[in-house]
Protein backbone atom coordinates (compact mmCIF):
# COMPACT_ATOMS: atom_id res chain seq x y z
CA UNK A 1 0.00 0.00 0.00
CA UNK A 2 1.22 3.34 -0.62
CA UNK A 3 -0.36 6.27 0.70
CA UNK A 4 0.33 10.21 0.12
CA UNK A 5 -1.24 13.09 2.38
CA UNK A 6 -5.02 11.98 2.28
CA UNK A 7 -4.85 9.46 -0.88
CA UNK A 8 -4.73 6.01 -1.17
CA UNK A 9 -2.04 5.65 -4.07
CA UNK A 10 -1.85 2.20 -4.46
CA UNK A 11 -3.23 -1.39 -2.86
CA UNK A 12 -2.27 -4.11 -3.68
CA UNK A 13 -2.35 -7.64 -2.38
CA UNK A 14 -1.07 -10.98 -4.21
CA UNK A 15 -4.38 -12.73 -5.75
CA UNK A 16 -3.29 -16.07 -3.75
CA UNK A 17 -3.91 -13.81 -0.57
CA UNK A 18 -6.81 -12.12 -1.80
CA UNK A 19 -10.27 -13.06 0.12
CA UNK A 20 -8.21 -13.45 3.71
CA UNK A 21 -9.00 -9.86 4.81
CA UNK A 22 -5.67 -8.36 4.31
CA UNK A 23 -6.72 -5.29 1.76
CA UNK A 24 -9.35 -4.45 4.60
CA UNK A 25 -6.93 -4.32 7.21
CA UNK A 26 -4.53 -2.08 4.53
CA UNK A 27 -7.37 0.42 3.81
CA UNK A 28 -9.02 0.70 7.39
CA UNK A 29 -5.22 1.25 8.78
CA UNK A 30 -4.88 3.79 6.27
CA UNK A 31 -8.84 5.80 7.02
CA UNK A 32 -8.00 5.27 11.13
CA UNK A 33 -4.01 5.92 10.95
CA UNK A 34 -3.45 7.99 7.96
CA UNK A 35 -6.86 9.85 7.50
CA UNK A 36 -7.25 9.27 3.66
CA UNK A 37 -10.27 9.99 2.40
CA UNK A 38 -10.45 9.16 -1.59
CA UNK A 39 -8.53 7.24 -4.29
CA UNK A 40 -8.53 6.63 -7.62
CA UNK A 41 -9.64 2.49 -9.09
CA UNK A 42 -9.75 1.55 -12.56
CA UNK A 43 -13.53 2.45 -14.09
CA UNK A 44 -13.71 -1.29 -15.12
CA UNK A 45 -12.27 -3.20 -12.26
CA UNK A 46 -15.43 -3.70 -10.50
CA UNK A 47 -13.95 -5.78 -7.69
CA UNK A 48 -12.06 -3.00 -6.63
CA UNK A 49 -14.85 -0.57 -6.79
CA UNK A 50 -17.34 -3.05 -4.89
CA UNK A 51 -14.57 -2.95 -2.14
CA UNK A 52 -13.92 0.77 -1.78
CA UNK A 53 -17.88 0.52 -1.56
CA UNK A 54 -17.87 -1.57 0.92
CA UNK A 55 -15.78 0.17 2.91
CA UNK A 56 -17.36 3.61 2.67
CA UNK A 57 -16.20 5.13 -0.51
CA UNK A 58 -18.44 6.22 -3.02
CA UNK A 59 -18.20 7.47 -6.54
CA UNK A 60 -18.06 10.88 -7.77
CA UNK A 61 -18.17 12.28 -11.28
CA UNK A 62 -14.23 12.62 -11.48
CA UNK A 63 -12.28 10.64 -14.33
CA UNK A 64 -8.91 10.56 -15.88
CA UNK A 65 -7.29 9.01 -18.32
CA UNK A 66 -4.64 6.01 -16.85
CA UNK A 67 -1.46 6.97 -17.56
CA UNK A 68 -0.15 5.81 -20.55
CA UNK A 69 -3.61 3.99 -21.62
CA UNK A 70 -7.11 4.86 -22.73
CA UNK A 71 -8.58 3.26 -19.47
CA UNK A 72 -10.57 5.28 -17.19
CA UNK A 73 -9.88 6.01 -13.45
CA UNK A 74 -12.69 6.95 -11.55
CA UNK A 75 -12.36 8.96 -8.09
CA UNK A 76 -13.80 7.63 -4.96
CA UNK A 77 -14.11 9.44 -2.07
CA UNK A 78 -14.54 8.40 1.85
CA UNK A 79 -18.87 8.98 2.02
CA UNK A 80 -18.45 10.80 5.00
CA UNK A 81 -16.34 13.19 2.93
CA UNK A 82 -18.58 13.48 0.33
CA UNK A 83 -21.72 15.20 1.03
Amino acid sequence: MQVKEREVKKLFVEPVLQGNGIGAELLDYAIDQKNVNFLWVLEKNKRAMAFYKRHGFVETNEKKYEEDTTEFLVCMKRFSDFE
